[in-house]
């Protein structure tokens, strides 16, 4: 049965079934084997896998039950047997390594074949009851060896079964990434193992993992967890909340700042920061020299900041930005005023407030207003909450922002330096008109200055990104030999790479020795000054190496061989006098030939200053192919006249044991239909009436087992489904180590047995059909291909 088309779920509640119906230990041995095939099949299912196991328990306790019954119900024995082994306990300790199953006296097919009285032999009570004693013992060891082994597999299969972990994050809805753990030195596999949202449940196999968890809001945090066998895992993660803050940017030049009626702060060059804003409600008010302006809000963690109430302002603009990464809301104290964002309309700005779309970390550029009334707010928004309030006087200038991501980088403006240097990556500057920006930092490189318009009531921002200044120059080799080694001032430095390139940072600037050096190659040598900041490139005839020429021995067997070569693309063979030659690094193609002997070529890579062995011993010319094998037919039976042809037909009534005469090594392929009796037999490594192979099959059951010394041992009992098909297109593969049986279903080959045995030769004996009393049977398409 194909474990893929069936509901394994079901499956197994059929076989739970069977156990509890089954009367005899023989009963339970194909749902053992069943059991095994469906572990096999899902190994990382864990209800699978836990509804086998407890499966595989009722097993158990029914074969230890029939065992007992066994035992007591035969007769004692003319010498003791051995006292039967205790059953195994429903959970047994791990074995150090799985105990090997008992030795079987017939064949090591998946199914050990079960003595059987043969259907043609009358019953003999008295060799019956002997069998039962000397079985009994055999039996029961038997049994109790498998169980052993069926109770230490599934301590295995437990082991390596998933197991559900259960991950919680406080607060939930956090993103969660599981990545199992690596020992030293074991290379990493791929990434995230699982992923999921909390709080959620994982199946995971035994092992440790990592477990980390973001969430909007709260800062990223990680943990571990050991997954062990059986026994359910949890892992707990606490999210701290992002901090928030306020930020107040104005273009007042000097002001007073009250938050929470606390003490008065003031304003550093217009500018404000309050960080870690604690939970809770908040009030602000900024007070200038000819306004104010004054707003509440609300910080909640993880959350966008609720601005509370109308914001206040007198003889200035206030306009509030509450930001939590792509999440925008603004709330003016005037308006409406037409707003955009990043050049993106939105709704009219106002008291009232407006949630803005367009939104993202990093700069926005935020329009209000039009004509004399248009403010633009250039500014970076980060992913945690963060509440911007930017307060706007009728002053006559603009803001101008000069951005580097650096702190204490010195700002200059038409080339004089600004009072007061980069503070959290940027600086503020009121000013008007055009201005030339220019900044430099100790240990960075010059950037290139810019020049702006800053207009009044507007915000300009300009952008630097400064390099840190290298300290040491650097090596680029191009065009070298694959593989050549790279020494600076002595000491080696690395490889030459595949593509003839080498890289080399970090050298101390002044004078240095640079060499290549390549197995069978002349070092070369140049020497070079580096300086800071600067590459020394060699390229062309600074990396070029020379060759010096290897050596090829030549042996010709027999003496009178003749050798001739050419080199790479050449078409002209050049030919070789004596039995050593010298030639250039390159490849080459040698040829040598003699009469009554086959010509052999053989092409050499041969490398400055090798030393290569080639051996011409050639073979001699060998006689014609013999003809190919022939497949053979009916024609071959031994008792050929007897098959009757009707149509494309052969039939054949009765006569016992029919074989065939060839040698039995190779592949029979042939289409057998019942006419009567209702099952087809067919005999291999037949040896006498007493002692072969036989095989038994309709369409709804197959059987194959071993006659040995007259008795019917069974090895394999399968059902069949093949509907009403009345004729089997069989295949048989006889080979000295092993026999294979196929049939054809559709347009495939269906395996019906695999039979291996240590010791057996298959192609002893004969092949052929048994065709007992009246049965009769109708071959076609017969043939018998020897190997």
């Amino acid at each position: 049965m194909d474990a893929e088309n069936v509901n394994p779920q079901e499956e197994l509640k059929r076989l739970e079934e069977r156990i509890e119906t089954a009367t005899e230990l023989a009963e339970l041995k194909p749902i053992f084997f069943r059991l095994n095939e469906i572990i096999r099949s899902f190994p990382g299912d864990f209800d699978v896998q836990f509804t086998a196991d407890e499966v595989k328990r009722h097993l158990i306790a029914h074969g230890t039950l029939f065992k007992q019954r066994e035992a007591s119900a035969a007769p004692p024995p003319a010498t003791a047997p051995p006292p039967p082994p205790p059953a195994p306990p429903a959970v047994p300790p791990p074995p150090a390594a799985p105990p090997e199953p008992p030795a079987v006296p017939a064949a090591k097919p998946e199914n050990p074949p079960q003595p059987q009285t043969p259907p043609a032999a009358p019953p003999d009570p008295a060799r019956q009851r002997n069998r039962a004693v000397a079985a009994g013992p055999i039996a029961g060891l038997l049994v109790a060896a498998i169980l052993i082994f069926l109770a230490a597999y599934q301590i295995r299969k437990r082991n390596a079964a998933a197991v559900e972990v259960d991950i919680a994050t406080t607060p939930a809805g956090a993103s969660v990434r599981v990545t199992a753990e690596r020992p030293a030195g074991v290379p990493p596999g791929p990434g995230t193992v699982a992923a999921c949202t909390s709080n959620c449940k994982l199946a995971l196999p035994p092992g440790r993992y990592q477990v980390s968890a973001t969430l909007n809001g709260f800062e990223p945090a990680a943990g571990a967890v050991t997954v062990t066998a059986r026994q359910r895992a949890e892992a707990r993660l606490a999210l701290k909340p992002q901090a928030q803050s306020v930020r107040l940017l104005t273009d007042l030049n000097q002001g007073k700042v009250v938050v929470d009626n606390g003490p008065p702060a003031d304003l550093q060059e217009g500018q404000l920061v309050l960080d870690k804003v604690a939970p809770g409600q908040h009030t602000v008010k900024v007070t200038g020299p000819n306004g104010d302006a004054s707003f509440s809000f609300e910080a909640v963690d993880g959350r966008l900041p609720a601005v509370a109430g109308p914001v206040k302002a007198r003889n200035m603009i206030a306009v509030l930005v509450a930001s939590f990464g792509k999440q925008a809301r603004i709330e003016a104290s005037g308006g409406p005023w037409k707003l955009s964002v990043n050049g993106q309309p939105q709704g009219d700005a106002g008291p009232a407030g407006t949630e803005l779309a367009g939104f993202h970390p990093g700069v926005n550029e935020i329009v209000l207003g039009e004509g004399r009334d248009r403010r633009n707010m250039s500014e970076s928004f980060g992913a945690a909450p963060m509440l911007t309030a930017f307060l706007k006087t009728d002053v006559n200038a603009g803001t101008l922002i000069v951005a580097t991501g650096q702190d204490d980088v010195r700002v200059f403006l038409n080339e004089k330096e600004y009072r007061r240097p980069t503070q959290r990556g940027e600086v503020r500057v009121q000013t008007l008109g055009k201005v030339a920006v220019r900044v430099a930092k100790s240990g960075f490189l010059d950037e290139p200055a810019q020049t702006v318009e800053v207009n009044k009531g507007a915000e300009v921002r300009v952008q630097f990104e400064l390099k840190p200044r290298p300290q040491f120059g650097s090596l680029e080799i191009q065009g070298a030999m694959a593989g050549s080694e790279v020494v600076v001032d002595g000491k080696s430095a690395g490889m030459v790479g595949p593509d003839g390139s080498f890289s080399l940072g970090a050298i101390q600037p002044g004078d240095h020795t640079i060499e290549l050096r390549r197995e069978r190659y002349l070092p070369k040598r140049v020497e070079r000054t580096f300086r800071a900041g600067q590459a020394v490139v060699l390229a062309g005839a600074d990396v070029a190496v020379a060759a010096a020429n290897g050596t090829i021995r030549l042996t010709r067997n027999p003496a009178s061989v003749a050798i001739t070569y050419r080199r790479g693309e050449e078409t002209e063979s050049h030919e070789v006098r004596g039995d050593q030659i010298e030639l250039p690094p390159g490849s080459y193609a040698f040829a040598a030939s003699a009469p009554g002997f086959v010509e052999s070529t053989t092409r050499v890579q041969l490398a400055a200053g090798e030393n290569r062995e080639v051996d011409f011993t050639l073979a001699r010319e060998r006689p014609p192919a013999p003809p190919p094998i022939v497949a053979s037919g009916m024609a071959e039976f031994e008792d050929a006249p007897k098959w009757k042809k009707e149509g494309d037909s052969w039939i054949h009534k009765g006569g016992g044991f029919v074989p065939y005469k060839l040698p039995t090594k190779g592949v029979f392929t042939f289409t057998v239909q019942p006419l009567k009796g209702g099952k087809i037999r067919w005999c291999l490594q037949y040896l006498d009436s007493k002692n072969y192979l036989l095989y038994e099959m309709d369409r709804k059951s197959f059987w194959a087992g071993v006659i040995q010394k007259g008795t019917r041992l069974e090895r394999v009992k399968a059902p069949q489904n093949l509907g009403n098909q009345k004729a089997f297109t069989i295949q048989i593969e006889v080979t000295a180590d092993r026999l294979v049986q196929k049939v054809r279903v559709g347009d495939q080959w269906k395996v019906l047995d695999t039979f291996v045995e240590e010791g057996r030769d298959f192609t002893q004996g004969k092949f052929g059909f048994l065709i007992q009393g009246n049965d009769e049977i109708a071959i076609s398409d017969f043939q018998f291909l020897p190997k």
